[in-house]
C-alpha cells in the first residue's frame, strides 16, 4: 500500500487538517516482479548459451575417448566401473547443455497455423521411446475434434509439450499411471484449451510457486530447466499457463491457445458436406 499526505492550511497558516491518500500498489509490485524475472531469465539465457558452446566440444572429446579406451584396453572391474561412470556423467552433462541451449534460443518466435492433434501424436510417439516411459503408463487423448488448428510457433509448442509430458512421466516414476491430453475448442471465444494431466504424486503447495524458476527441481537428477523452458516458451508466445495439483491424486497443466478460425471453419464446412453426401447416398 502506498501513502501520500497533504497538509491543509488556513490563510493565516494555521493547520486545518491532513489529507491522506492510500493507493493499492499490488499491480505495480507484481509488474515490477515480472520485469525483474524477465531480466533474470534473459541474463541466464545468454550465460547458458555461452557456457554450452564452450563446454560441449571438449565434453564430446572426453566421452568419445573413454569409449575408445573401453573397447581397446583390458581393464580391471573397478576401472571399468570408473569408465562407465565417466560416460554416464558425460551424457548427463550433455543433456544439461542441450537444455541450456534450448532455454537460450526461445526469444524469437514465428506465428503460423499449427495442427495441434498431429503435434500431440508426435509428442506421444517420442515419449514412447524416452527412458522415463514404461508399459504401465497409459497415454490417452480426449477431444471432440479430430483436427484443431491453433496459432503459434510449431517448434516451440512441440518443445513445451515434450517437456510437460516428460515431466509427467518422470513424476509417475516406476508406478503404474496415466497421462491424459484433453483438448477443448471454444469457437465463440476463438480459443483452445489443452489440459495435460498425470496421476503422479502431485506438487506440494510450497513447491508450486517455484516450479517455473530456473534450476529449481524436486528430482534427484533434474536440471531444473524443464518447466522453466515451458514457462519461457509460454511467455514468448503469450500463451497463458496454469497448474492445478492435488497431493496423491493428480497434476494438471492447462495451456490456452488462440484458435485459427479460418481453417477451422473450412474443416467444419467440409465435414458438413461429407455428412450430407453420406445421408443422400
Amino acid at each position: 500500500i502506498g501513502l501520500s499526505t497533504s497538509v491543509l492550511k488556513e490563510e493565516d497558516g494555521t493547520i486545518r487538517g491532513v489529507i491522506a491518500i492510500f493507493t493499492d500498489l499490488t499491480d505495480a509490485k507484481q509488474m515490477e516482479s515480472k520485469i525483474r524475472m524477465a531480466d533474470r531469465l534473459a541474463a541466464v539465457g545468454e550465460l547458458s548459451a555461452s557456457i554450452a558452446h564452450e563446454i560441449r566440444n571438449p565434453l564430446a572429446s572426453i566421452s568419445g575417448s573413454v569409449e575408445v579406451l573401453k573397447s581397446e584396453l583390458t581393464v580391471s572391474e573397478e576401472n571399468e566401473k570408473l569408465m562407465n561412470l565417466i560416460v554416464k556423467e558425460s551424457d548427463r552433462l550433455t543433456m544439461i547443455l542441450d537444455e541450456f541451449l534450448i532455454y537460450a534460443r526461445i526469444d524469437r518466435t514465428e506465428y503460423n497455423k499449427v495442427e495441434l492433434m498431429h503435434l500431440i501424436s508426435e509428442v506421444i510417439d517420442i515419449l514412447y521411446h524416452h527412458s522415463s516411459y514404461h508399459s504401465d503408463i497409459s497415454v490417452e487423448i480426449e477431444s471432440d475434434e479430430s483436427i484443431v488448428y491453433i496459432i503459434g510457433d510449431e517448434r516451440l509448442i512441440k518443445q513445451l509439450l515434450l517437456n510437460l509430458v516428460m515431466n509427467a512421466a518422470e513424476a509417475i516414476g516406476n508406478n503404474p499411471g496415466q497421462i491424459l491430453f484433453k483438448v477443448a475448442v471454444y469457437e465463440s471465444q476463438q480459443k483452445v484449451e489443452l489440459f495435460i494431466q498425470d496421476s503422479g504424486p502431485g506438487i506440494p503447495e510450497e513447491a508450486k510457486k517455484n516450479i517455473f524458476k530456473p534450476f529449481f527441481s524436486t528430482k534427484k537428477l533434474g536440471t531444473g530447466l524443464g518447466l522453466s523452458i515451458v514457462h519461457r516458451i509460454c511467455a514468448a508466445m503469450r500463451v497463458p499457463i496454469t497448474v492445478d495439483s492435488q497431493l496423491g491424486v493428480e497434476t494438471v497443466f492447462m495451456l490456452e491457445f488462440s484458435l485459427y478460425m479460418q481453417i477451422q471453419n473450412e474443416i467444419k464446412n467440409q465435414e458438413s458436406k461429407s455428412a450430407e453426401l453420406i445421408e443422400n447416398s
